[in-house]
């Protein structure tokens, strides 16, 4: 029986070139094909690799002719997988006060997760390597690599001999910033403090589970008292949880880098860069750079002022008594005129800068032309000096103006929202506008249209 001859024409091959396929003529009577002459073809062809010889068999046995049959597949890659840590703490936390379902809310606020010394912390899974493919040309296909991540950075821990393993070395507050790892020491009381236990200063975040009367807390942390506060002072680089709640007496200051959250507040003086939760506020001046959340049901501000510069939302303002209470959002103009000393501030160092550094080249010039060096000449230190003295100035003018300046942007559409009722006797500001309530009003919203403030139901508008 007469053999037949195939060429590459027979051949075709997928796009990505991971699969190809056989095309068999149906020969006429007495001819036959050899699996020798597909695999010519083939090569002719440039399939190499993935090549199915039982599939090529069938056809010829089977005589399947004039349809394309795929007889041989590459062989896609196997990625790698890159190592990772998995943390045996809760590396987030909000830190936010939660409303229960009856109204009330929850000052359980866990700011941060302790750990003790031994414990187990972080393992590390080695990255898996990858598996390269090819295609029917048999050219390889590169698989992902699996990379190495570095070892943990930070301190309080050590690794263990099996080197994926991380252990906690001392008990402590621990936080993950920048996938870098820090256990910190903290300052912990198990009962109350006053003048008797003296003040408390620590490097670090302090946690007191009883009451803090008449002495002075200061933290580069954050700070948790589980108790009242009663004439006392709270300072915090970080946040404050007061779970008990301010009993001021006139005389207590609550001050913090972070956001505030504490049960009420009576008779004092409160400051934040961040928000500012409470179910009350009496008689109490509070300034906030975020917000104000007076958050439960019967959660209320009376006498006092509290400006929140982002926002205020609270169920009622003022009482019965038209005591007067003044709220405000927004900035004043105290802000503005503070921003545009500033700014003629590092108009003023630019211009010092500039005028020294023309001086300065021209001493270098001088130097250069007479080959005679100037760099002890008393008026060219003295620039240098005034010099040195401006930059430094106008970089900290320019930080500053850029922090008023995002807070300008952050207050912008601020407004206050009360769900219940606003009583006379509540003043209420919106940057430089001013209104006086002097009757009782429900469900309002205060906004600043066309330079007034102006009220809005609040339901109409949107709680959002």
């Amino acid at each position: 029986m007469q053999t037949l001859q195939l060429d590459k024409t027979a051949i075709s091959i997928s796009h990505d070139a991971m699969t190809a396929y056989l095309r068999l003529p149906e020969p006429l009577a007495g001819q036959k094909y050899r699996l020798e002459d597909v695999q010519s073809a083939l090569n002719a062809g440039g399939v190499k690799s993935g090549i199915d010889q039982g599939e090529i068999l069938n056809m010829i046995k089977d005589g399947i002719y004039n349809r394309s049959v795929a007889i041989a597949s590459g062989k896609a890659p196997q990625d790698g997988k890159d190592g990772y840590y998995e943390y045996k703490f809760q590396s987030q936390l909000d830190g936010k006060p939660r409303i229960n379902e009856d109204g009330s809310v929850s000052y359980a606020i866990k700011l941060f997760e302790m750990v003790t010394e031994g414990q187990v912390i972080a393992k590390y899974h080695p990255a898996v390597q990858g598996v390269d493919g090819y295609n029917v040309k048999d050219a390889p296909i590169r698989a992902k690599v699996g990379r190495e991540l570095p070892p943990l950075r930070g301190r309080g821990f050590a690794c263990q001999d099996d080197g994926v393993t991380y252990v906690a070395s001392i008990t402590g507050k621990i936080d993950v910033i920048n996938d870098k790892i820090n256990i910190l020491p903290v300052f912990e009381v198990s009962g109350d403090v006053d003048a008797n236990t003296g003040n408390i200063e620590f490097r670090g975040d302090v946690i007191i589970h009883g009451s803090v009367d008449d002495i002075e807390v200061h933290a580069t942390g954050t700070v948790t008292i589980d108790g009242v506060v009663q004439g006392a002072s709270i300072f915090a680089n970080k946040e404050i949880v007061l779970k008990g709640g301010v009993l001021g007496n006139g005389k207590s200051v609550i001050d913090a880098k972070g956001s505030i959250s504490a049960k009420f507040f009576e008779f004092a003086t409160v400051r934040c860069k961040g928000d500012i939760t409470a179910d009350i506020f009496l008689n109490s001046n509070v300034y906030c750079e975020g917000k104000a959340y007076v958050m439960s049901k019967k959660g209320c501000i009376v006498g006092g002022s509290v400006h929140a510069v982002s926002g205020i939302e609270a169920n009622s303002i003022g009482n019965n008594a038209e005591i007067r209470t003044h709220v405000l959002v927004g900035n004043g103009g105290e802000v503005r005129m503070k921003m545009e000393e500033l700014r003629n501030s590092i108009k003023t160092a630019t211009d010092n800068i500039n005028k020294a550094e023309t001086i300065l080249q021209k001493f270098q010039e001088y130097e250069e032309k007479t080959g005679q060096s100037c760099k002890d000449d008393p008026r060219r230190v003295q620039l240098v000096r005034i010099r040195v003295r401006d930059m430094a100035r106008k970089a900290a003018d320019e930080e500053s103006l850029r922090k008023l300046e995002l807070m300008v942007d952050n207050a912008k559409g601020a407004n206050i929202k009360v769900r219940k009722v606003v009583y006379p006797g509540v003043y209420v500001s919106i940057d430089t506008c001013d209104t006086h309530c002097k009757d009782v009003f429900n469900d309002i919203i205060f906004i600043k249209q066309m330079e007034k403030v102006v009220m809005r139901k609040l339901s109409d508008w949107g709680s959002d």
